[in-house]
């Protein structure tokens, strides 16, 4: 018997055909996913949607601690830097901006991100919230030479009230039940630790004008925490170098205007002075924008509150001002201010 072996061979065949097809289909789809020079240039893929700039609320929190705590240094510095019976407030804040800007640059090239500086659009926050700063700490400075400490830094620290109003009306920023508590008690216990509720005025004969400077400082302080409020997505060194710049600008215009006499600075003055522009301006003013970028108003606000009993604490150590049970109680309050906005959540 002969045995044909042909079968098996059409079989093959006729399996093959559905074979052919797939090895085709297969063909086609990587042709269509690799690019030929037939075909051109490939597009290149769409750029994926940019996400909101991520805040860091631990990283905020700690950041306006510790400039709350260096800031509330600085009427004993400008005090022990300032000859006796000169105002150099307006001076002393040009070489705390000038000093935080050098800084700021140098931290920015060792990094090696110059070119980032280069690329970094400039906007009117960024200008006006230099400008604010400078203006608000050369008036503050010269309060706390010419009216008590403690007034001083009550006056200049209604900035964080009017920074929360102002995000309400321009961000549409909600204020919470414990924000506004938060505020409220703060701003209580402000008053009473300035003395300004159960308290005596000192009567001096450079209060009036003291009072007017501190006031103002509390504006412009204000105004400028709104503008740190814009453009998150820049770099926080970055931006902390232009605010030294145009702070800068700000402080040396007031120079230029009311020229101080600092013909009667020493070598011990100088020294303050020198501390000064280190520990009140390139560290406390860059963790203030740090903390600007990480926080919300109302939580900016009511942590800021720190500087009061810094100065309250400083202004008995080193200048024997008194403290009254009121005042004691007005910087528990402060304390007790502080701790709510951490008890919320984002």
């Amino acid at each position: 018997m002969t045995v044909s072996l042909g079968a098996p061979l059409r079989a093959d065949d006729a399996l093959s055909v559905p074979l052919r097809a797939d090895d085709a289909l297969l063909e086609q789809k990587r042709t269509d996913i690799a690019p030929t020079e037939s075909r051109g240039p490939a597009l290149p893929p769409s750029p994926a949607p940019k996400s909101p700039p991520r805040t860091n609320r631990r990283l905020g929190i700690a950041a306006i601690v510790l400039s709350a705590t260096a800031m509330g240094a600085a009427g004993l510095f400008g005090r022990k830097a300032t000859p006796e019976g000169a105002v150099l407030g307006e001076a002393l804040t040009l070489g705390r901006m000038a000093v935080g800007a050098i800084g700021m640059l140098v931290l920015i090239a060792l990094s090696r991100r110059l070119g980032q500086l280069r690329r970094t659009r400039l906007s009117w926050s960024v200008v006006g919230g230099g400008v604010l700063l400078g203006l608000s700490l050369a008036t503050y400075l010269s309060a706390t030479v010419l009216t008590d400490l403690s007034r001083a830094v009550v006056l200049h620290y209604l900035g964080p009230v009017v920074a929360t109003a102002l995000a309400r009306v321009f961000l549409k920023e909600r204020v919470g039940r414990l924000d506004a508590l938060s505020i409220g008690t703060a701003f209580a216990g402000m008053l009473l630790a300035a003395g300004l509720v159960g308290g005596e005025s000192s009567g001096g004969e450079h209060e009036t004008l003291g009072t007017v400077l501190g006031a103002a400082s509390g504006v412009f302080y204000g105004a400028a925490l709104l503008c740190y409020r814009y453009r998150t997505d820049m770099p926080s060194d970055v931006r902390s170098l232009w605010n030294f710049v145009f702070g800068a600008v700000a402080a040396g215009g007031m120079v230029a205007v009311t020229r101080p006499d600092m013909s009667g600075m020493t070598a011990t003055n100088w020294l303050w002075a020198g501390g000064f522009f280190v520990v009140c301006g390139l560290f406390a003013l860059g963790l203030l924008v740090v903390a600007g970028k990480h926080l919300r108003a109302a939580e900016l606000s009511g942590l800021s509150y720190l500087e009061v009993v810094v100065a309250l604490m400083i202004g008995v150590v080193a200048f024997g001002e008194s403290v009254t049970v009121l005042a004691a109680a007005g910087a528990g309050l402060i304390v007790v201010a502080m701790a709510l906005p951490m008890l919320g959540r984002r």
